[in-house]
C-alpha cells in the first residue's frame, strides 16, 4: 500500500503547483504514506471496527485508486500510449483481434455469451465479501484474500499511472447491427457509461482480476466451484478482446501480471509479513470444511 502511495504521490506532484486537484491528491497520498504503520500500532485489544478497517483498508483504497486514475488521466496532460500498445498486439497476433473476431463471428448469442461473461466479472467483484466470510475462522486466510486482490489491483494501478492507454473501445471504431440490442451488451455499456476510467486499458484489469479470483477460488472453495471460476476467468479474458474493450495483448499482459503477482510476489509477501501457519498433514489449512468445524 505504501508503495502504490507513493508511486500516485509522484504522478501528482509535478502539477501541484498550478493543478488543486493535483496539490490535493498529493497531500491525501502523503498522510496516507502513515496509515499502514499507524494500523499497525494501533492499541490492542482492537475494536470490532477497527479490526475490520485494518483488515480492508487495502481493498477501499484500490476502489478509490480505480476513480482517482479517471480524473488524473481527465485533468493532467499525458500521453497515450496506444499506438505502441496497437503494434504490439498487430506484432503478436499479426491482427488485431478485438477487429476481426466479433467481425468474422458477429452473432447474437455468441456475443451476449461474452457480454454476459464480462459482466460476471463484477459479481466476482461483489463476491470478496463471500469469501471473506467464507474464511472467517482463519485470519491468516482473510489476510491472504485481501493481499491477492490488492496486489493485483494496486499493481495494474501503478502500471496506468505511468503507462496510461485508452483502448480501443473508445478510439477505435466499434461493430454494431443487431449485436447493440442485446441485454448484457446494453448492461455493459451503461455501467461503462456510469464508472469507467480511460487510460486503464493495459494490462487488463478485468483480466489480471479474473485470474486472481480463480486462484482464490483455488486456496478456499471446493475443487468443483474452483473449476466453475477458473472456467469463468478464461471466459472474462476472452469476452475482453470480443468485446472490442481490449487489444488481445491487453488480455496477454493481464494474464502475465496477475502469475507473476499471485505466483511470485504474493507468496513472498506472505511469508515475509506473517507466521507460516501450522496445518494437519492429511489437509491443508484453507479447507472450507476445517473452517467450518473451527468456526
Amino acid at each position: 500500500m505504501a508503495f502504490a502511495n507513493l508511486i500516485l504521490l509522484t504522478s501528482w506532484l509535478p502539477a501541484a503547483p498550478r493543478v488543486p486537484l493535483a496539490a490535493w491528491f498529493t497531500l491525501v497520498h502523503l498522510a496516507a504514506l502513515a496509515l499502514p504503520s499507524l494500523l499497525a500500532r494501533a492499541d490492542r485489544p482492537l475494536s470490532p471496527v477497527t479490526r475490520l478497517l485494518r483488515e480492508i483498508y487495502p481493498l477501499l483504497w484500490a476502489a478509490a485508486f480505480w476513480s482517482e486514475l479517471g480524473l488524473r488521466n481527465g485533468v493532467l496532460p499525458s500521453m497515450s500510449n496506444d499506438g505502441l500498445v496497437a503494434g504490439w498486439d498487430q506484432a503478436l497476433f499479426g491482427t488485431h483481434l478485438n477487429v476481426t473476431w466479433i467481425g468474422a463471428m458477429p452473432w447474437v448469442p455468441l456475443s451476449e455469451l461474452m457480454q454476459s461473461a464480462y459482466f460476471s466479472y463484477y459479481l466476482m467483484l461483489a463476491a470478496i465479501p463471500i469469501a471473506l466470510w467464507w474464511t472467517r475462522g482463519s485470519e491468516e486466510s482473510r489476510r491472504e484474500i485481501v493481499l491477492r486482490v490488492a496486489v493485483t489491483y494496486l499493481g495494474c494501478f501503478v502500471i496506468y499511472s505511468y503507462f496510461p492507454v485508452v483502448g480501443p473501445r473508445e478510439l477505435w471504431p466499434i461493430h454494431d447491427g443487431e449485436l447493440v440490442q442485446g441485454f448484457f451488451y446494453r448492461l455493459n455499456l451503461a455501467l461503462r457509461t456510469a464508472g469507467d476510467s480511460l487510460g486503464t486499458a493495459f494490462p487488463s484489469s478485468h483480466t489480471a482480476g479474473a485470474i486472481t479470483f480463480a486462484w482464490i477460488a483455488t486456496r478456499i472453495a471446493p475443487k468443483r466451484v474452483a473449476t466453475g471460476v477458473s472456467i469463468l476467468a478464461a471466459l472474462i479474458a476472452a469476452a475482453t478482446v470480443y468485446t472490442q474493450n481490449h487489444f488481445a495483448v491487453d488480455t496477454v499482459a493481464g494474464v502475465a501480471v496477475a502469475v507473476v503477482l499471485q505466483g511470485v510476489v504474493v507468496p513472498h509477501l506472505l511469508t515475509g509479513s506473517m507466521p507460516a501457519v501450522a496445518a494437519p498433514a492429511s489437509s491443508p489449512v484453507l479447507v472450507p470444511q476445517e473452517l467450518s468445524e473451527a468456526a
